[in-house]
């Protein structure tokens, strides 16, 4: 039987967790390392477990059998929370790194992960895009607790528009990964957990910084019996007149401060969770609200553009846990609407008018919904079958003369369904554990506009092998192969205005995915840990916006070849007071489209080589976090006659924390871009040059 309440503690450290109604309980933000746990209880005797090995990205399963001092009762079990082990190569953002990083943004706290890049169109208002080994950005899957935030109107999400105030942790899967996430995911998965936080607590931070930012955010949590709740509030807002500089076309040096780059925003969260031992509840929603400046690009200014976004979330799941599984029910209804203005007066000075006049709206409701059962077999398979069922509605508006917009009515059903299954073998020796991880999923697509309608069906397997060993050291040989795909987008398909032209006879994009890697850890002088990686994706089928005939611009399919290399460190020195992490990424992303003029030449925005270096120092209280970025030189154009030069990049954010009883305080002080570099990621985007934020948290 089960025991509640019983506290699980880290001897010599801080950590501790006290196990819920069904036994169970989770300690995390362990540094990888050996420690002791002690599981107590009034009325039963304590029981240690020394040796206790954790390591990095890898959850740690520790049973505890209490027995009573005087009374005699059923013996109890007190267990960690089981995840299933992969052979996917993630990467795990918790909630501590995201406390410690001076990010407001989950585009900010992305942009120093391995393998991970952030295309940025400058400042606060700039939209912030993810690639992950040099796929495009909508070719990564953005879920918020399993609901798709990836935009059907384009494909992609602008990620400084998901505050990082209620986030606890980001998963980062790499690597194509459609046979568990469908349409999307061929370059990989960016899967952000809400926080769960059940603690009795109100809390309240507020930031100031550079260029009017601005940012206050209450939030209250609690818990009775078997109901937890938690409330969260945030605004923000920044002008975002950073000082820039650019060269005219006659070489004459400009500095200028970016016009229309302001940004604010409101975000609205409320989690409820009801608890009932084996069954669960929980019901979430999430308001989102944002006006921002659309500043331009150099020479193409737009001081008096504008865009408005609205994002209603509203999620609902029921969960049973049965005797040798799980299942699950859960239900979203997802709103993202924009309003895009440009209106510049007749008297705006000519620089400002290149770019027309216009003011568009459009709306995009999704509904979706999924069951999933998760069954354990004889200790050796972990089985999982799922369904979803998703419909997305697209209207637009030209709201300059009032007719419909340029892709009209649209509409998406998407039916999948996935077999998984973890397949646990005894290995050889050396390597003593053995996982088989594979998949098969079926996707089926009906795409209808005014003037086409289509299907698609889409089968996406994958099979990976984990060889471990995880006793005093680590070693661990990771295999994947599998095939992806994205289907075209709604602009893609159906986009038409003046000298823009949809195809709707495009194909859907194709990979055929694989990677393999090593990583090894033991200690030396505390933990250390190093690791490589090999991948490789034949995209078939890639779309691509080029100029067509009669000089319109048309979206086409074509071939590329994405292969690289990523070299990794850990290391943890003084007792978990000094970690030093080090990346390397070398990519080859080339075009295969066998056109004389671009064939094998480096697909436009993806640096051949990467370079990120991270140093914390845990001293009390006292944290000191450093970030420094090495992106080498990347091609602009398709023929590679134009580039943008290699840039560094350097961070430093210090965070103290101190206690008062029962009132917690924290003082964050960041120093973004640290050497104030000049650089771009997008051509003729101007990145802001050193600023600075200070951040206040208070908790009772």
């Amino acid at each position: 039987m089960p025991l509640e309440t019983a506290n699980v503690v880290v001897l010599g450290t801080g950590y501790g967790a006290a196990t819920d109604a069904s036994g169970y309980f989770a300690i995390e933000n362990l540094f990888a390392g050996e420690y002791e746990l002690e599981a107590r209880f009034l009325g039963y005797r304590s029981e240690n477990r020394r040796g206790v090995i954790v390591h990095k990205d890898f959850v740690t399963t520790v049973n505890f059998r209490l027995q009573p001092v005087v009374l005699t009762f059923d013996e109890v079990l007190v267990e960690a929370r089981k995840e299933a082990r992969t052979s996917a190569f993630q990467e795990i953002v918790s909630r501590e790194e995201i406390k410690n990083s001076g990010a407001v943004s989950v585009g900010e706290i992305l942009v120093h992960v391995p393998g991970v890049d952030i295309i940025d169109e400058g400042g606060g208002s700039g939209r912030k895009r993810v690639s992950i080994r040099g796929s495009n950005s909508n070719q990564v899957l953005v879920l918020l607790d399993g609901v798709p935030l990836n935009d059907p109107l384009v494909g992609d999400v602008d990620l400084s528009q998901i505050s990082l105030s209620t986030v606890e942790e980001i998963r980062i899967s790499k690597g194509g990964n459609s046979s568990s996430y469908g349409s999307g995911a061929l370059g990989g998965v960016v899967e952000i957990i809400s926080k769960k936080n059940s603690v009795d607590e109100i809390r309240v931070q507020g930031r100031l910084g550079d260029y009017g930012a601005f940012g206050i955010q209450p939030s209250i949590s609690g818990s009775a019996k078997n109901f937890s709740y938690y409330f969260n509030f945030e605004h923000l807002r920044e002008e975002g007149n950073y000082r820039y500089s650019y060269h005219r076309l006659d070489g004459t040096a400009v500095q200028e401060d970016r016009l229309n780059a302001d940004f604010a925003s409101q975000n609205y969260f409320g989690k409820i969770t009801l608890d009932l031992h084996r069954h669960a509840l929980l019901l979430q929603a999430n308001v989102y609200r944002s006006e921002r400046g659309l500043p331009g690009l150099v020479f193409a200014w737009s001081p008096y553009a504008t865009a408005e976004t609205q994002r209603r979330i509203l999620i609902g799941r029921y969960s049973i846990n049965h005797r040798n599984g799980k299942s699950h029910v859960q239900f979203s209804r997802h709103l993202n609407q924009t309003e895009f203005l440009n209106d510049p007066p007749p008297d705006a000075p000519l620089r400002f008018r290149s770019v027309p006049a216009y003011h568009t709206k459009y709306q995009i409701l999704s509904h979706r919904i999924g069951i999933e059962s998760t069954h354990k077999i004889k200790n050796k398979h972990l089985i999982s079958l799922q369904t979803d069922l998703q419909f997305d509605n697209l209207r637009d508006k030209n709201l300059l003369n009032e007719t419909l917009g340029p892709i009209k009515k649209t509409y998406n059903r998407n039916a999948s369904f996935i077999v998984r299954n973890e397949w646990n073998l005894p290995g050889p020796a050396f390597v003593p554990n053995l996982i088989v991880n594979h998949a098969l999923r079926f996707d089926t697509f009906s795409i209808t506009n005014s003037q086409v309608s289509r299907r698609e069906n889409q089968l996406s397997p994958r099979v990976g092998v984990l060889l471990s060993h995880n006793q005093g050291w680590i070693l661990n040989l990771r295999a994947n192969w599998g095939r992806s795909f994205r289907i075209p987008t709604f602009a893609d398909l159906f986009y038409q205005d003046f000298r823009i032209s949809g195809n709707p006879n495009l194909q859907p994009e194709e990979s055929r995915d694989f990677d393999s890697g090593l990583q090894v850890g033991w200690p030396f002088l505390g933990w250390l840990e190093l690791s490589g990686v090999y991948f490789r994706h034949n995209v078939e089928n890639l779309i691509v916006w080029q100029l067509g005939s009669f000089a319109t611009w048309q979206p086409f399919n074509t071939d590329a070849l994405l292969e690289g290399v990523e070299i990794g460190s850990f290391w943890r020195l003084w007792d978990g007071r000094i970690e030093f992490t080090a990346s390397h990424v070398f990519l080859n992303a080339l075009d295969k489209s066998g056109q004389a003029t671009t064939h094998n030449k480096t697909l436009p925005y993806r640096p051949e080589h990467t370079t990120k270096i991270g140093l914390q120092l845990h001293l009390g209280g006292l944290f000191i976090n450093y970030k420094k970025r090495i992106i080498g030189k990347r091609f602009v154009t398709p023929a590679n006659t134009v580039s943008l030069p290699a840039y560094r990049v350097n961070d430093l954010s210090i965070l103290l924390r101190k206690e008062f009883n029962k009132l917690k305080l924290s003082l964050k002080v960041s120093i973004l871009n640290l050497l104030n570099e000049e650089y771009e990621i997008v051509e003729r985007a101007p990145l802001p040059g050193r600023h600075w934020r200070v951040g206040i948290e208070m908790a009772y």
